[in-house]
């Protein structure tokens, strides 16, 4: 029988998509079609269905709302949220047709949804959703149907020993960033054609597993997160050292991104730092090669440092989706490294003014975030669409190259290794 609770939640979303009844109610389902649904953990048929939500708060100018994921342990579960869009933010009326791309936002380690990430996205011209994904509401404030926290190593890592899969964290964060997708498509004032998603860290990390499973999405931007959580150091003490071989590859087989980076069939942008704290170079370049050329971009920026506001901060990653949603001026399109007596480096841009930089390292022992770069600038030939640099004196063992267009928008090669490059990366 159904409570009260679920009859008011569901005549929410019937308002909220301007419907009828729950049958008129509908968004797209996934599609998918590499994927082996025989085998995945997630039912992306359920998930691609609009889930039952409430609106806490339907008149500020970013709005926070409660919708419902699946269910942990047999109990049901809620997640929390923020939304607005230009409209919402500028406290005018919703526009009639679903005119605006929608972005859902997912945070990392210590975060929250955070209500000024909306805010940014909103003021840029898109609706934005970001979801709390410690089963927590308004103020940390733990929710009583919340769900796996991300604080929580055994539901994170542990489990994996011998429990239940879709009692952990990642079963949950990915089934809720979903679910929150399908959310978000029903809204009025949403082009269901242009929507995208970017998270930070471990964040990062579900927007490599979401972006490849729902295609629904038009691009994504994982920022610093990656897969081979088996080969970062930084996720080893009490978290994957706890676990028996058999845990190891129980885990890495139903939640590791490169098990899912493989079905990507949208724009990736990768974004990261070249002294990241927590996800090391060679399993991000790995990372990023299970993505077709087609559709990858990476942007590798020197000396970023690892952190929520400095996650959201590069405009390359507006950039990125207003070039593949919105018709807007793309990043340049970078080739492979081929490296002989000198390195080269093709690109492709609209943009005549540009300027370029390989950074290169010989320090191959230190751990990520104290490995030492030094940097030497190259000339770009506009005529051959052509980035050429010399090789550095002392030679290098670990490199990539930088372009900057005239907004000083940024991209990169992958990270490349000598011993690899006799050629190319």
């Amino acid at each position: 029988m159904k409570t009260v609770r679920h009859i008011i939640l569901g005549m929410a979303v019937w308002l909220c998509c301007g419907c009828s009844g729950p049958e008129v109610c509908s968004v797209p389902s996934i599609a998918s079609p590499s994927v082996d649904r025989e085998t995945l953990l997630w039912d992306l048929d359920e998930l691609s269905q609009v889930p039952e939500m409430e609106w806490v708060d339907s008149t500020s100018a970013v709005r926070s709302l409660l919708f419902r994921s699946v269910d942990f342990e047999g109990a049901l579960t809620h997640v929390f949220g923020y939304y607005s869009d230009p409209s919402v933010l500028a406290g005018t009326e919703q526009p009639e047709e679903k005119c605006y791309p929608g972005v859902i936002l997912l945070h990392g380690g210590g975060g929250a949804a955070f209500r000024m990430w909306v805010e940014k996205w909103a003021a840029e011209g898109y609706a934005a959703l970001a979801i709390d994904l410690c089963g927590c509401g308004e103020g940390g404030v733990k929710l009583p149907d919340g769900g796996p926290s991300l604080s929580d190593n055994y539901r994170v890592f542990h489990l994996a020993d011998s429990g239940d899969l879709r009692a952990m964290w990642s079963y949950h964060a990915v089934a809720s960033a979903i679910k929150a997708h399908s959310l978000l498509l029903s809204f009025p004032a949403v082009d269901p054609e242009r929507t995208c998603v970017t998270g930070i860290s471990w964040g990062g990390y579900l927007t490599c597993i979401v972006g490849s499973l729902d295609d629904r999405f038009k691009a994504a931007a994982p920022v610093y997160g990656c897969g081979f959580y088996d080969e970062l150091p930084f996720f080893a003490p009490g978290m994957m050292d706890r676990l028996s071989e058999t845990g190891v590859q129980r885990w890495m087989k139903a939640f590791d991104p490169s098990v899912y980076l493989g079905y990507a069939r949208i724009p990736f942008l990768f974004l990261t730092g070249n002294n990241d704290t927590a996800y090391q170079l060679y399993a991000y370049r790995k990372s990023c090669a299970l993505v077709p050329d087609s559709l990858r971009t990476i942007s590798i920026r020197p000396g970023m440092l690892h952190g929520h506001y400095e996650g959201w901060e590069p405009d390359e990653i507006r950039c990125f989706f207003d070039g593949v949603l919105n018709g807007g001026c793309p990043l340049v399109r970078v080739g492979k490294a081929v490296v002989t007596d000198s390195i080269r480096v093709p690109y492709d841009s609209r943009l005549s003014s540009l300027e370029g930089t390989f950074y290169f390292s010989n320090d191959t022992l230190s751990a990520n975030a104290d490995r030492a770069w030094s940097s030497i600038p190259g000339a770009i030939d506009t005529r051959r669409k052509l980035f050429v640099c010399p090789l550095p004196d002392e030679g290098y063992e670990i490199g990539f190259v930088l372009i900057r267009d005239m907004r000083r928008m940024a991209v990169s090669t992958g990270f490349f290794l000598k011993d690899s490059m006799k050629t190319k990366e």
